[in-house]
C-alpha cells in the first residue's frame, strides 16, 4: 500500500484503556490504514497524545453504540481472538487472514477487536462469520489490545507488498455482502420450509452458513446454483419453489 486504504476498516469493541485507541491511530497510520470505528465512547486526552501526527484519525473515527452498526456496510468481517476451542473454532492464522484480504480487493472487510478485559461477547461473536487467532503463549495468550492491531495491520500490508507481482492475476470475483447476506437467509429460510431443524439442534446453522459462506467467497454463478440447488430441495419436500426476493 502507497496510500491510505480506507476499504479496511478497523473496529474496537469498547476499548477501556487510556492511551490504546491512540497508539492504534499512530498504528494505522504507519501501515496506511484510515477507517478507525469504534464502538463505545470517545477516545480520552492521553489517546490524542499518543496518536502523534495520526490524531487525524481520531478526529475522524465513526462511533457507533453496537457492533452490529459498526458492520453493517461492510462485505465480509473478522473477528480477532485468543480463546481456543470446540465452540470457538479458528478459520486462520495471521497470514492467511492477509491473503483473505488481498483476494477480494473489490470488497470492505471489517477487522475487530474486542475489549482488552474479556474480548467480544458470544452474540458479537456471532457477527463475525470468521476468526483470526495469533499463536502465542499458551500460559499467557492475551495479547495487548494495540499490538494485536499492530500485528494485523502489519500481516495485510506486508502480504500486499510481497504480491504486488501477483496484482495483474484474475481475482476472485467474490459477491457483495448484501448478495451473501441474502443467499446465506434464502438457504436457512428453505431448511426451515422443508423441516429439516430438529426441535433441539446442537448446532447453530445461521453462523455455520454465515462462516462457510464467507470462506468460499462465492461468484455470482455460484450463488446462482446455490439458490438453484436449495430451491430443488424445496420443491421435492414442499411440491412448490421458493420465491428468492
Amino acid at each position: 500500500m502507497t496510500k491510505a486504504d480506507s476499504r479496511i476498516s478497523i473496529i474496537l469493541v469498547e476499548p477501556i484503556y487510556a492511551g490504546n485507541v491512540g497508539a492504534i491511530a499512530r498504528i494505522m497510520n504507519n501501515f496506511c490504514f484510515s477507517d478507525l470505528r469504534i464502538v463505545g465512547t470517545v477516545p480520552q486526552k492521553n489517546d490524542f497524545y499518543l496518536a502523534m501526527h495520526s490524531e487525524h484519525l481520531l478526529d475522524n473515527a465513526r462511533l457507533f453504540d453496537d457492533l452490529a452498526s459498526a458492520i453493517s456496510d461492510l462485505d465480509r468481517v473478522i473477528a480477532f481472538s485468543r480463546r481456543l476451542g470446540k465452540n470457538k473454532p479458528i478459520d486462520m492464522s495471521p497470514m492467511q487472514m492477509a491473503a483473505y484480504v488481498h483476494e477480494l480487493p473489490q470488497l470492505k472487510i471489517g477487522l475487530v477487536f474486542g475489549r482488552e478485559t474479556f474480548g467480544l461477547t458470544d452474540t458479537e461473536a456471532d457477527l463475525c462469520p470468521l476468526r483470526c487467532h495469533f499463536s502465542a503463549n499458551p500460559e499467557f495468550p492475551s495479547i495487548n489490545l494495540a499490538q494485536a492491531v499492530a500485528l494485523a495491520c502489519y500481516e495485510v500490508q506486508s502480504y500486499q507488498q510481497r504480491n504486488l507481482e501477483d496484482d495483474g492475476q484474475k481475482k476472485p470475483n467474490a459477491v457483495s455482502g448484501e448478495e451473501l447476506a441474502k443467499i446465506h437467509d434464502y438457504m436457512l429460510n428453505v431448511m426451515k420450509g422443508i423441516g429439516y431443524f430438529k426441535s433441539h439442534e446442537t448446532t447453530n446453522w445461521d453462523v455455520f452458513l454465515a462462516k462457510t459462506l464467507a470462506q468460499l467467497n462465492p461468484n455470482k454463478e455460484t450463488v446462482y446454483r446455490l439458490r438453484q440447488m436449495f430451491n430443488r430441495f424445496h420443491v421435492l419436500v414442499k411440491g412448490t419453489g421458493k420465491g428468492y426476493d
